[in-house]
């Protein structure tokens, strides 16, 4: 493998590295949690200077593939999935199917209940009016289906006025998206907060982290061609397994 990579001339040293240890990491020779060779094994490997196979490293830890732990070594890990849904409307499915990724959803909730008071104003219906509840644990990975972990916690909450029959879907198997499509629902603007915080004993124990680890919370309301609102949800993103996106145009 090293000979190989030594004969593509061209490429910068630290490339030399990085690949070497990609390979390893996409071939299941190196795992989760493994440690990698130290830098002077590999700087020994390569014939190169340990500033050039840090290099290479460094790039692999702030892309997520690496973590540093001092005084023990260098670990693989897994690289943070990029969210894009401060940038786009889209269904959960399909941006993941557009990174390679497999999703899957676990549906925890649906439901149809009395709109509390803290939902009447969200939702912009009338105390006493109906809402469906939709709560999902969702999933990515790309091959290896017993290493998965939840990347997402999200609730979702839909006057009943509005869609009914929404009730009646799968959608262990459906994205809501494009449950709404087919029923001529259209999203035209969403409008969405995201804050740092740190998950409870609830959500911990659902997406798989310790308690009071960092998380990612996004409130977000998805709006009509006429201005009313179809839905209102509240996501939780573990901050180890996810990062956004957020493009901004002049």
């Amino acid at each position: 493998m090293v000979k190989d990579m030594e004969s593509k001339s061209n490429m910068p040293l630290y490339y030399k590295v990085q690949n070497y240890i990609l390979d390893l990491i996409k071939n299941n020779k190196l795992k989760e949690g493994d440690l990698i060779p130290t830098e002077m094994e590999l700087s020994n490997m390569f014939n190169m200077s340990r500033p050039t196979v840090r290099q290479g490293l460094n790039t692999l830890v702030s892309e997520g593939y690496l973590k540093r732990l001092k005084g023990k070594g260098t670990f693989v890990t897994k690289p943070k999935i990029l969210q894009e849904s401060t940038r786009f409307i889209e269904s959960y499915n399909r941006e993941m199917h557009k990174k390679g990724l497999i999703p899957e959803t676990k549906v925890l909730e649906i439901s149809i209940k009395i709109c509390p008071d803290f939902l009447v104003d969200k939702l912009g219906v009338a105390e006493g009016d109906k809402f469906i509840k939709l709560k999902r644990l969702r999933y990515a990975y790309i091959e290896n289906k017993e290493d998965k972990k939840p990347i997402l916690l999200t609730t979702v909450y839909i006057p009943y006025k509005k869609f009914p029959n929404l009730i009646m879907y799968d959608f262990e198997e459906r994205s809501l998206y494009e449950v709404f499509e087919e029923n001529n629902i259209y999203i035209k603007k969403a409008l969405r907060e995201i804050e740092a915080r740190l998950s409870n004993k609830e959500s911990s124990k659902l997406l798989k982290i310790n308690e009071g680890s960092p998380i990612h919370f996004i409130s977000s309301f998805g709006y009509l061609d006429d201005g009313s609102i179809i839905e209102y949800s509240e996501s939780i993103y573990p901050g180890e397994r996810n990062k956004f996106i957020v493009e901004i145009t002049r």
